[in-house]
């Protein structure tokens, strides 16, 4: 079987049409064979290789892992907080390590945590670990037992990012540049869906830089960088999307992309180091941007709803000033 589909995408299907060379994958850009097929009264068909989903142990289609049923993101996370070090999988950032990596035979190279959700044995270790971790945590009304804090290796609260929220554009607003930074990404978003979505704004696939670095995106830390091979399609981009004005008067943009809103600003200095490198301060960098669009979607929302307080207010005002007089009025007439 040269294809790897987990079970939720097949849902039973035993029937799929083969295209040879039929589309170029997602991940290390070289043409694959295609499988199309029909699942659940809509058309399913593989996006990435099988060597690369080999190498990643994740499904061809709707690349979760094909052991556990979560996001490599969510699964590298979670081996890293039972074997108290890093787990990550790193993806290559130019067309050049893309394809150097794609060449490396999957059934015994493994990327992040594929190396173990893909061996039965090592994934039986890991989840007796998990057990005995959450068998430590106190059932509700058992006071026999003391539960134990679980703390989890290299804490973001305790992570300091200084030095990368120097060179991240928080404060800056969309406006024409030739490099973009993006927040508020979800993790279940891949990279080549970011590479689409921009593309159709621009109207053309041809908008990276070949002699740079294009595109970044750093999924722990929800967020990431794009830049453009020219200002007119920077220019173009801009223009394209959705622009809002934050409470602080401040113009930023957004990129509507599965059911989401990714916020877009102008980032000059482009630098992909900036998002960090560590698991930790992705982490904590995750958690300091997920508050900065928590305060300005709920300053948004006060600010609206003492705007519409104070308009209904008013009229209330003056209907009561109306009462009083046809009062006296009434007092008038009876005397």
């Amino acid at each position: 079987m040269d294809f790897a589909i987990c079970e939720s995408c097949l849902s039973g299907q035993t029937r799929l049409t083969r295209a040879p060379n039929g589309a170029e994958c997602k991940i290390c850009t070289l043409p694959f064979t295609v499988y199309h097929f029909k699942a659940s009264s809509k058309i399913n068909r593989t996006l990435i290789c099988h060597n690369c989903s080999k190498q990643r142990n994740i499904c061809q289609c709707c690349m979760l892992d094909l052991q556990w049923q979560i996001p490599v993101e969510l699964r590298d996370r979670v081996l890293s907080a039972v074997q108290g070090s890093q787990v990550t999988t790193q993806e290559a950032q130019n067309e050049m390590m893309k394809r150097f990596i794609a060449l490396k035979n999957g059934d015994s190279y493994k990327l992040g945590g594929a190396s173990i959700t893909s061996d039965a044995a090592s994934t039986a270790q890991i989840l007796e670990r998990i057990r005995g971790t959450l068998a430590q945590i106190e059932l509700p009304g058992d006071k026999s037992k003391a539960a134990k804090p679980i703390v989890a290796p290299n804490s973001a609260s305790e992570v300091d990012i200084s030095h990368l929220i120097k060179k991240l554009p928080l404060k800056n607003s969309l406006e024409t540049a030739q490099s973009f930074f993006l927040y508020n990404i979800d993790s279940s978003i891949p990279e080549w869906a970011i590479v689409e979505a921009v593309s159709e704004v621009v109207e053309t696939s041809s908008w990276q830089d070949p002699v740079s670095t294009s595109v970044v995106i750093n999924h722990m830390a929800r967020c990431g960088g794009i830049r453009f091979k020219t200002s007119e399609l920077a220019s173009k981009f801009v223009n394209g999307i959705e622009a809002f004005q934050t409470p602080a008067n401040v113009t930023k943009g957004k990129l509507a992309l599965q059911n989401s809103k990714i916020h877009v600003v102008a980032w000059p200095h482009f630098h992909r180091a900036a998002m960090g490198n560590k698991n930790s301060e992705c982490l904590k960098l995750a958690q300091v941007l997920e508050k900065l669009v928590q305060k300005d979607l709920t300053t948004a929302g006060e600010s609206g709803s003492k705007a519409r307080q104070s308009k209904v207010a008013k009229p209330n005002k003056k209907r009561a000033s109306v009462k009083t007089k046809k009062n006296r009025r009434a007092i008038d007439i009876e005397l």
